[in-house]
């Protein structure tokens, strides 16, 4: 499998966006106060707490791809 390869997207899946907000809210309520990876370990958290079954990189996917998506609008 090479790097650009994409396992896992559910940044765009209607089951996880309903956690959306939630983890948006987080990261946009902390980055204001705290470094960037610190507001993004905390909208990770919120995510897990929604879908504990997602492994962590799919975390981190859905998660990152979210704030980079709020970033350019």
């Amino acid at each position: 499998m090479s790097c650009t390869e994409i396992v896992f997207d559910g940044a765009n899946d209607p089951e996880r966006c309903k956690c959306r907000a939630a983890v948006l809210r987080t990261y946009s309520a902390l980055v204001k106060d705290v470094p960037e990876n610190i507001a993004l370990q905390a909208a990770k958290r919120v995510y897990e707490f929604h879908h504990p079954e997602d492994s962590k990189l799919d975390q981190s996917l859905t998660v990152e791809r979210w704030v980079q998506a709020e970033h350019f609008h």
